[in-house]
């Protein structure tokens, strides 16, 4: 009877609730996959917990969960999503950061040891929907790599829209009006740099 309630509570939970849940759910089992993972030594595991559980879970809730001075705009996405998809706004959000990974990987020294292709085989291997994760990864690559940096985080938001409404015409007019807040792109620059330097300090540290 406790599992009948908890499903009914589930089923007409608001929809920002599901998101959060189904967003928790994918960052669970990848946290109890990577626990599990015996081919990798405790650097890499501690890597992929930051990189693949902490960092996208605390970037999406001080986006769109948490009340900021300067992401009202991002807040007010979530009072009329058409679809409560937070399994793919997680994966999404996953893949946005193991690109930013690779490009460690590519530019700094500490990183250089650090096998993306590694990763991403283990992840199809092991993960729940990990081909669709490392499908979304590839996708970024193709999207991120002609763009400035400054536009980096309006494509991954512009995706998180993908994922939450089917009404083009009205993501269109969304990432619009975030474009033209330039109180946002702002602090979305310095949120993401900040995040950066505090995860290559725990990186260090682990």
């Amino acid at each position: 009877m406790r599992a009948v309630r908890k499903l009914i509570a589930k089923l007409f939970a608001p929809r920002r609730e599901k998101i959060l849940s189904g967003f928790g759910d994918v960052i669970v089992r990848t946290t109890k996959a990577i626990i599990k993972i015996d081919e990798f030594d405790e650097s890499i595991k501690n890597l992929m917990i930051n990189w693949l559980v902490s960092l996208p879970w605390a970037y999406f809730e001080e986006l769109f969960v948490n009340n900021n001075s300067w992401n009202e705009n991002l807040l007010a996405l979530f009072k009329d999503v058409q679809v409560a998809n937070g399994e793919d706004c997680a994966l999404i959000t996953q893949a946005f950061f193991l690109w930013h990974l690779e490009e460690l990987t590519r530019k700094d020294d500490k990183y250089k040891k650090y096998s993306i292709k590694d990763i991403e085989i283990w992840i199809e291997r092991r993960i729940t929907k990990g081909n669709l994760l490392t499908y979304k990864l590839r996708k970024f690559r193709k999207d991120l790599q002609n763009l400035r940096p400054a536009d980096w985080y309006l494509k991954y938001i512009n995706e998180i829209l993908n994922a939450l409404y089917t009404d083009s015409k009205k993501t269109s007019t969304m990432i619009h009006v975030l474009q033209q807040d330039s109180m946002l792109r702002l602090s979305l620059n310095k949120y993401y740099n900040k995040v950066i330097r505090t995860a290559k300090l725990i990186d260090i540290k682990g």
